[in-house]
């Protein structure tokens, strides 16, 4: 039976600490940040594509995965969040973001409650385990007779890490099962 998406929750990162041949890589679990509530989040796949024509025919066609990025929006980004995500220094509360600044790569995680026909409930949990995050424009308004909500954009490339792997999901059956995914991704323990 298929499922709709009907959201999207919780998004969470953590450094990379390291990256082996063979592995997915591993994440300094003790500083696993979440972003931001989740406004909306869209993701582009990007793919490397060529055709090779010869005797009068197609012979061989390749179509690979080549990069993704995903367009976070969030209800906002706090200073020391933003600092742990594009590399930013922090002193003594004051956050310097400087032409310098060399974002880390990280892994990122978040879940998405969905709903198939009959009415029950999933989650769909999505693992991005490379990813490096690039600051989105920011803009203030004025209140006049109405309120508009400002929002924080963040714009995550996502890379195929070392094993090839790019992206991982899986659906579980609760949200504290989709939390809990998603924190194991990034390696915390019970």
């Amino acid at each position: 039976m298929s499922k709709v998406k009907m959201g999207m929750k919780v998004p969470k990162f953590a450094k990379i600490t390291a990256e082996g041949a063979a592995a997915l890589p591993t994440y300094d679990s003790t500083k696993i940040i979440t972003v931001g509530e989740a406004v909306s989040g869209a993701l582009t796949i990007n793919r490397a594509n060529a055709e090779l024509y010869s005797d009068d025919g197609l012979n061989v066609k390749a179509d690979e995965f080549s990069s993704a990025s995903l367009a976070l929006e969030t209800d906002g980004i706090e200073d020391d969040v933003a600092a742990a995500i594009y590399g930013a220094a922090v002193a003594s509360g004051l956050v310097t973001y400087s032409a310098g600044d060399v974002a880390p790569h990280g892994g990122l995680v978040y879940y998405t409650p969905m709903k198939d026909r009959s009415g029950a409930v999933y989650y769909k949990c999505w693992f991005f385990p490379k990813v490096q995050a690039a600051m989105g424009n920011d803009n203030s308004q004025t209140k006049a007779s109405s309120v508009t909500f400002q929002t924080a954009n963040t714009t995550f490339t996502i890379f195929a890490c070392n094993t090839g792997a790019w992206m991982q999901t899986e659906i579980v059956e609760s949200e504290a099962e989709a939390v809990t995914w998603c924190e194991t991704k990034l390696g915390k323990t019970a």
